[in-house]
């Protein structure tokens, strides 16, 4: 099968198209932020879950709860109700105001023991549990930081890496592609609206992994393809566009192969998040964002953007051979050393 690179309008276009979609994902995370995962709480919280579907079952039950905590003295922010966390499950989360000093989790308890004496109609006892939380979630701008302080190593490695190991375009190239990959993903869950929570984090770090890996993977065989070729073919050697084409055409299987299996991956563990715990599907559902974006850019975007440089860098060095171009360096030298060489050929001629 052969491979055909993207022209270079159809480059600049797919460029300009994911730098609003990150101006766009910037806006809305900037205006209305991420949409939060229901598991996500960052204040101390009682939950009650089970089934509490059928008749005004909830709505008994998240009445006695509340002037429960009332007259015990909590003051209760918010009452959420999130449907269905495995299908079979309602749960009614109060967070409360403030960081109370007792353990919520022993107050859980005296509260499992009020609501299975309360008499509610159709309340299963053992169908419907009570659960505290003290825990105070460290606050965004931590792990924001964190993340983005690990995305940075992980960029400077990778473009260290790549430039030295392989050649300077490719470690810019790399470095851009990186950096656009991670943007991208987080733009998207952000337009996608896909709830985030502390393992949003996560997605971004492994967009940069993954970025890193393939992007490596890609221009370490082009490398090599393009050396070979160059070897043998000298002056025949092919056109930069048509020698890229070829190594993508040769090496892309097992880029292509990392990308499908880490989405039919993500896709299990979002299945297995439905019965498990939600918050591992949204992670999921990222994470194959994530994987989407990085297989378009290592597979699409950059092998087309390497052959625009090559073009040029072929170009130059081209033009260079046919004027028997000298360096700078070189051309200093020979000046330099200039007048020593006539000074001994005046010499010989006496």
């Amino acid at each position: 099968m052969k491979i055909k690179l993207l022209s270079k309008k159809i480059l600049v276009a797919l460029w300009a198209l994911s730098l609003a979609i990150i101006v766009a994902g910037a806006f809305v995370v900037g205006f209305v932020g991420f949409n939060a995962a229901p598991d996500a709480s960052d204040a101390a919280s009682v939950e009650v879950s089970g089934y509490m579907s059928q008749g005004g079952l909830r709505e008994n039950i998240e009445a006695f709860c509340a002037d429960k905590l009332a007259a015990d003295g909590y003051t209760v922010r918010e009452i959420n109700h999130y449907e269905s966390y495995s299908f079979m499950d309602d749960v009614l989360e109060f967070v409360l105001a403030g960081d109370p000093a007792a353990d919520m989790r022993e107050y859980a308890a005296g509260l499992q023991t009020a609501l299975d004496a309360s008499g509610i109609q159709g309340l299963d006892t053992a169908a419907v549990t009570v659960s505290g939380n003290n825990a105070v979630a460290a606050p965004a701008y931590t792990y924001v930081w964190r993340t983005a302080v690990a995305v940075g190593v992980v960029a400077v490695v990778l473009f260290v890496y790549v430039a030295v190991r392989f050649r300077l375009g490719m470690g810019l190239l790399s470095l851009a592609a990186l950096a656009h990959d991670v943007l991208l993903t987080l733009a998207l869950a952000a337009l996608l609206r896909i709830p985030a929570g502390m393992t949003l984090a996560g997605v971004a770090v492994f967009a940069a992994l993954l970025s890193a890996f393939l992007q490596t993977g890609v221009f370490g065989r082009m490398r090599s393809d393009i050396r070979a070729a160059e070897k043998e073919g000298g002056k025949n050697a092919l056109p930069a566009r048509d020698a890229v084409a070829l190594s993508l055409q040769t090496g892309a299987k097992g880029a292509l192969a990392a990308v499908v299996g880490l989405a039919a991956v993500c896709v299990v563990l979002a299945a297995v998040g439905l019965f498990t715990g939600i918050g591992l599907t949204f992670f999921a559902l990222a994470a194959l964002v994530a994987a989407a974006v990085c297989g378009y850019s290592a597979l699409a975007l950059s092998p087309a953007a390497f052959a625009c440089i090559k073009e040029k860098s072929d170009a130059r060095r081209a033009e260079k051979a046919k004027y028997n171009y000298a360096s700078e360096k070189k051309r200093a030298k020979t000046a330099k050393d200039a007048p020593a060489a006539e000074e001994a050929a005046e010499a010989e001629a006496e």
